[in-house]
């Protein structure tokens, strides 16, 4: 049997060009990744807007500037105010010290047992110790904004992401039938059914569950904001978000929400009933999300056990901390329902 040279020498410069061509855009990898998930998520509104007998284009530049309009709206009311909250405590951190943080009642509590245990012990300096434990926290509060400033280069490349997801989404949605047309050209007519069927079930599989992810972080964020409001913590609604975004997260989440809105309460000179009206309110929060929201919304796309949602989380956290943590569930989840409906339908078509 003769070597077909041609072909195989064709063969082997695509399989350089595929590696030169994956080293290249390696970067741009976590770009695409997340305008993928992005895309799916806004799906279903554009070819709604597209079945009322719109050009595509002009959905998706619809469905952009209305939630360019809610942004906008969101943002001129919450982060001016957000701004000067922040500024103004960095200010009164980084000038009065350790002294400001001593008239906190809970705080003044801890001192003035500090200082009767010096009273009862000589030597023992209790209290001095206290006042230098406050003083190291002021003094890394108060160099944030040099932290901030000498990590400009990883702001800006967050900034830039944020802003190249959505426009690289736009693209994605704007000629999803293009995209998918020309995906399809790439199989076989042996394949050709079998294509079609694994592209519609892979669209439903990954879009139902990034859209349950979603409306969980936006259930639990406007439950989180009003028990927080009714039990009046400030900045609910920060908060309320923080704790929404964080709820991906399993396990950690919920306690990092609890956490926030506890210590809140706790640097605003709050007594301890007030911080456990805030933790109570956080638990609430999460017995109705974990006995209501997510076995409807989310449990019923989702099916892996607790064991492997913990080591999956973990793993996260070590491999790239907070972020990763986030992300490592849903995308160990996507990965394998790819595989499982991929093995199915191969099995289906006799193919393996």
């Amino acid at each position: 049997m003769s070597i077909n040279w041609t072909k195989l020498i064709f063969n082997f410069l695509l399989i350089i060009v595929l590696i030169a061509g994956l080293i290249f855009y390696r970067w741009v990898f976590s770009y695409m990744l997340a305008a993928i998930v992005f895309t799916y998520i806004l799906d279903p509104t554009v070819t709604w807007l597209e079945s009322k007998r719109l050009p595509r284009w002009f959905a998706v530049l619809i469905l952009y500037l209305s939630i360019i309009g809610i942004l906008v709206w969101f943002t001129s009311r919450l982060i001016p105010e957000l701004i000067a909250q922040g500024n103004n405590l960095l200010t009164i951190l980084g000038h009065e010290g350790a002294d400001y943080l001593i008239q906190i009642p809970f705080i003044n509590s801890i001192f003035e047992y500090a200082g009767n245990l010096d009273a009862q012990i000589p030597g023992l300096g209790a209290a001095t110790r206290f006042t230098e434990i406050l003083d190291n926290a002021v003094e890394f509060i108060a160099r944030l904004p040099k932290f901030l400033l000498d990590n400009y280069s990883s702001i800006i490349s967050a900034v830039s992401f944020i802003g190249m997801v959505p426009l690289i989404s736009f693209f994605l949605l704007k000629d999803k039938h293009k995209i998918r047309k020309s995906l399809l050209g790439l199989s076989s007519n042996r394949y050709f059914e079998l294509a079609i069927i694994l592209l519609g079930k892979i669209d439903s599989t990954v879009g139902t569950y990034l859209r349950a992810m979603l409306f969980e972080v936006i259930a639990v964020s406007i439950m989180a904001s009003t028990a927080l409001s009714i039990v009046g913590v400030s900045n609910p609604v920060l908060i309320g978000i923080s704790a929404g975004v964080a709820n991906i997260i399993p396990y950690f989440g919920p306690f990092f929400g609890g956490a926030l809105a506890v210590l809140t309460v706790f640097f605003e000179g709050g007594a301890f009933l007030n911080m456990l009206y805030a933790a109570l309110a956080m638990w609430l929060v999460q017995v109705i999300d974990n006995n209501i929201v997510y076995p409807v919304v989310v449990g019923t796309t989702i099916n892996m056990h607790p064991l492997l949602v913990l080591l999956t989380v973990l793993a996260g956290g070590w491999y790239g901390g907070i972020f990763w943590m986030l992300v490592s569930v849903p995308l160990v989840y996507l990965i394998y329902s790819l595989v499982s409906v991929l093995y199915v339908n191969l099995k289906e078509y006799r193919i393996i």
